[in-house]
């Protein structure tokens, strides 16, 4: 069979930055577009915060680079800077974006402009929003988009969005993470492979409040846990904090076996040893360890936008897939308390862990590849 001639291939744009949150996804649905048994050729969009670039260049990715970031941070020079890089952003997609059959927006500051430009220069767009609240920006575009993705169905409906354009699909995640053993993960970490192992993580670029809360309660944790057995921790902390979380540490009384880095580069061990796992409510979180089957401790995002984070822990405490506790109202010694009670125990573990993989999608990725080829393929008839 001859080759497919070069112009008979979809040219698909996926604009994913800002944190892994958004970066993650967008690489699970590049993968399952490569897989989809349609020529297509993929070029990723992001901002230049190293946090982005770090991520894309681990996962061998050479991204489209725009300088762009939040219009909220930061002094009136610098949010005067990013609506420069804003406009720069617009101005360069509007050069290149009709290449492309289809844009999909992930997430992050690059989204905005990008997005804007391709329905300015009326190619297709398809948004995928991973919570239960439409983002700002998703929100301004989801009336226009061929596709509305959705991790976790909506809190509210937006308006003026065709119900038919509406598909929850669920957030694509990386299989391999679910593939994990625990003995080579333990022989990596360094840790024993049959010791109650809580993980905890505040997302790529780490969760101050998270670490400091959860600082306190080990140190707590340390001085009522059984001395015959054993315990230790698998701790991500961001790169921007894990320097802090050694200084508090060294007040605590710490036992047990502790692994603490900025990031975990392999994921697959992290889920592979947690028994339990404490961490934010975004939703490529909440989509990971559904799919790992992880029994959670969630602690939402305090002053996230329009509480999007609470909304979506509420989805997995409902089913009792997890625990859901505000940062700034429970106490250390109190989560410390729970954090022992559920080790203690397994059949309550068991439960929740079996809630969690109810909820898990693990056809996400190929779900949200199929509709963006659809999109696509009608656009190029």
């Amino acid at each position: 069979m001859a080759d497919r001639p070069p112009d008979s291939s979809l040219r698909i744009a996926i604009a994913a930055g800002g944190t892994g949150g958004h970066i993650m996804p967008a690489l699970a649905l590049g993968e399952a577009l490569g897989n989809i048994g349609h020529s297509v050729r993929i070029d990723y969009i992001c901002g230049n915060r190293p946090v982005e670039l770090d991520i894309y260049s681990k996962s061998g990715v050479m991204p489209r680079v725009f300088p762009v970031g939040s219009i909220t941070e930061g002094g009136w020079l610098r949010r005067a800077w990013q609506y420069v890089g804003l406009a720069y952003t617009f101005l360069r997609s509007l050069l290149m974006i009709r290449r492309y059959d289809v844009v999909v927006g992930m997430g992050g500051y690059t989204t905005g402009p990008v997005l804007s430009a391709a329905l300015l220069c009326r190619v297709p767009i398809v948004i995928h929003e991973s919570n239960t609240v439409l983002g700002r920006v998703n929100r301004r575009l989801a009336p226009r988009a061929r596709i509305l993705a959705c991790g976790l169905p909506l809190v509210a409906k937006p308006e003026n969005v065709d119900p038919a354009r509406i598909h929850v699909v669920g957030t694509p995640v990386r299989l391999f993470i679910t593939k994990g053993s625990r003995a080579e993960a333990a022989e990596t970490m360094y840790l024993q492979p049959d010791a109650f192992t809580l993980f905890v993580c505040g997302g790529s670029q780490g969760a101050r409040g998270l670490n400091g809360l959860m600082a306190r309660t080990l140190g707590h944790l340390s001085g009522i846990w059984p001395s015959d057995r054993p315990f230790q921790v698998v701790w991500a902390t961001g790169a921007k904090n894990i320097e802090s979380v050694r200084e508090q540490l060294e007040n605590e009384r710490l036992r047990g076996q502790l692994f603490l880095a900025p990031t975990i580069e392999r994921m697959d061990h992290a889920f592979a040893m947690a028994d339990l796992a404490v961490g934010r409510a975004g939703g490529s979180w909440l989509a990971e360890i559904a799919l790992c089957g992880i029994p959670s401790i969630l602690v939402p995002l305090p002053h996230g936008a329009d509480r999007h984070q609470h909304h979506n822990a509420e989805i997995l405490v409902r089913h009792k897939a997890a625990l859901g506790y505000e940062q700034d109202i429970i106490e250390p010694r109190e989560l410390a308390r729970q954090i022992l009670e559920l080790a203690n125990d397994s059949l309550r573990l068991e439960m929740m862990a079996s809630a969690a993989r109810t909820l898990a999608r693990p056809d996400a990725a190929r779900d949200l590849a199929r509709l963006v080829v659809e999109t696509a393929t009608a656009r190029k008839a």
